[in-house]
């Protein structure tokens, strides 16, 4: 028996058929695009890399998956239950082509899931709202093309099933299989990604290529900047300390890729005198490919350690990448690294060029008398060949004075003398998530010290909370991207937080099980450790807990690629 209304197969695609199935497959498109905007998040987040998006994408503690089942599950049910209750109503309204009719009533339950899915996912804030550019609007386009073609695709099939079973239900049903097709929404994105790979490839060279020649035509001072932590915080001081004197471009918040590198030098021209770049890298080769792009004549290594593990495998890898920088540099070029900070000066050891360390006790700037306090930081800035000059900033912490003395040596290289420094430093702005103290009228200390947070990180943050008197409370998912050492190294941030915090609110399970063992073998006891799934139920817990007096500090925060 046919489907309802059909006596050739050829008319299912014929006239106002027609139309409707290519309104329901374009709508649908859109739809499964919605669906997937914290998947296209994540995808973003993971640099558009498949082996990081799908790490996270089939991780256990990953919901998202489940949520998109529970979805098409539920749109599946109600399509089959409405199509088949609905039935008899249409054919008194429409006859005998009631049943064809009836057949896509189900479309809206499918719909309205979705559309309640897709507001509750977008009511969850991101850690990392999605960034608008445009490969990720070309990536959208291409996502809904594929959805819309692969749901036109889907309705030519079951049409034809339906066609050759010629049963009654099979027909009024034949649609609800559309109703499946968000849980595909993950991979199809990552086939879109694919599909685009090609093109953006392209579209990358060509801006590195345009970048690279501005650069090279450019007259200006350029600086290269890299290391495992310290490189915003010395790009930042640096570039502030240079405008005293010069016209400074630096590449913004942490734009370390190739194309961040070549966002930042939009506004490059003549007019400018230096420009600064910070370099970051995950894998042996980034920071060759970067240098290439910018050809530096000056470079800066801040701290190493073993930040990102996971992605180079050895510290070796990690150090190896880091030198291509000083590998890179121009003929006469001169390099200046951290003296607090042993792999950094074991470069310094096998450079060969003009080189210079500089730090927090010892090098050609140093810095002594060093007095912390709640609202920052005083020293004597120590310069060779210069009258020592007392110095004061907003920063808090001595590693804070660590970076301020490698980019002072950088500045008085360049041409600023002692005193042009010192008001350079007193300028210096606290840096957003990086031991930023945050104002609030309710009597508690807020010490944001959220970004990226690394082994070293953690003890300046420490030593920072310390400072202050009060009840201290630590709010942190714990460290993440150090492979196969970051179940070892949480066990110990455990023990150190046990030392210096009164309660802690873990966030997340992706570390919580180390940094409980870590917290308990420190001996913090059981109700001082808190345990919250999210951010958000992190906050909600601190704010049931937190009274005027305490001091709270924000340690790291997982990207949204993690749980």
């Amino acid at each position: 028996m046919l489907p309802v209304g059909i006596t050739d197969f050829s008319q299912t695609f014929s006239g106002i058929w027609l139309v409707i199935y290519i309104l329901i497959s374009i709508g649908n498109g859109v739809l499964i695009y919605f669906a997937s905007l914290k998947f296209l998040l994540v995808l973003q987040q993971s640099g558009y890399k498949r082996g990081r998006y799908f790490k996270w994408l089939v991780n256990p503690s990953t919901p998202y998956l489940n949520r998109l089942m529970l979805l098409s599950i539920s749109g599946f049910l109600f399509f089959t239950v409405l199509g088949i209750c609905f039935e008899p109503v249409m054919q008194v309204f429409f006859g005998e082509e009631g049943k064809t009719v009836a057949a896509f009533v189900g479309f809206s339950a499918y719909i309205f899931f979705t559309i309640v899915y897709i507001n509750t996912e977008s009511s969850v804030n991101a850690k990392i709202p999605l960034h608008k550019t445009k490969r990720l609007i070309r990536l959208g386009i291409t996502h809904i093309v594929l959805s819309t073609a692969l749901t036109f695709g889907l309705i030519v099939l079951l049409n034809y099933l339906a066609y050759v079973i010629g049963d009654e239900v099979v027909a009024i049903l034949r649609f609800a299989p559309i109703c499946i097709m968000p849980i595909a929404a993950p991979y199809l994105l990552s086939f879109s990604n694919s599909v685009n790979l090609p093109i953006e490839r392209a579209i990358t060279k060509r801006y590195i290529k345009l970048t690279t020649e501005k650069l090279a035509k450019t007259d200006v001072l350029k600086i290269g900047i890299t290391g495992s932590y310290g490189k915003t915080g010395v790009k930042e001081i640096l570039k502030t300390i240079l405008s005293q004197k010069y016209r400074v471009l630096a590449t913004p918040d942490s734009y370390n890729t190739p194309m961040g590198i070549a966002l930042s030098v939009k506004p490059l021209d003549n007019t400018f005198d230096v420009f600064i770049a910070e370099m970051g890298a995950r894998n042996k080769g980034d920071i060759k490919e970067l240098a290439d792009i910018v050809k530096p004549t000056i470079a800066v290594i801040t701290g190493i350690n073993n930040q990102h593990l996971e992605s180079f495998k050895s510290i070796e890898n990690i150090v190896a990448t880091k030198y291509e920088l000083i590998e890179s540099l121009k003929t006469g070029g001169t390099a200046f690294f951290s003296s607090d900070n042993a792999y950094s000066l074991e470069m310094y050891n096998k450079c060969p060029c003009e080189k210079y360390t500089a730090g927090l006790s010892s090098g050609s700037v140093y810095a002594t008398e060093v007095k912390t306090e709640r609202t920052g930081t005083s020293f004597t800035l120590n310069i060779e060949g210069e009258k020592p000059v007392r110095c004061s900033t907003v920063l808090l912490g001595t590693n804070s004075i660590s970076n301020v003395c490698l980019a002072a040596a950088v500045a008085h290289k360049i041409g600023l003398n002692a005193k042009e420094i010192a008001e350079g430093i007193n300028r210096i702005k606290t840096i957003g998530h990086r031991l930023e103290l945050l104002p609030n009228n309710k009597g508690i200390v807020i010490i944001d010290d959220s970004y990226n947070s690394n082994p070293d990180g953690i003890v300046a943050a420490l030593e920072v909370l310390s400072m202050f008197s009060g009840r201290k409370i630590v709010v942190t998912p714990g460290l993440i991207e150090l492979g196969k050492i970051e179940n070892k190294e949480n066990y110990k941030f455990g023990k150190l937080l046990a030392g210096a915090a009164d309660i802690v609110i873990i966030v997340g399970r992706h570390n919580a099980e180390m940094l409980i063992a870590g917290l308990t073998d420190g001996g913090m006891s059981k109700e001082n450790i808190k345990f919250s799934r999210n951010l958000k139920r992190g906050k909600d817990e601190l704010d049931a807990l937190i009274k005027e007096g305490d001091v709270v500090l924000f340690e790291n925060d997982l990207p949204d690629n993690y749980s």
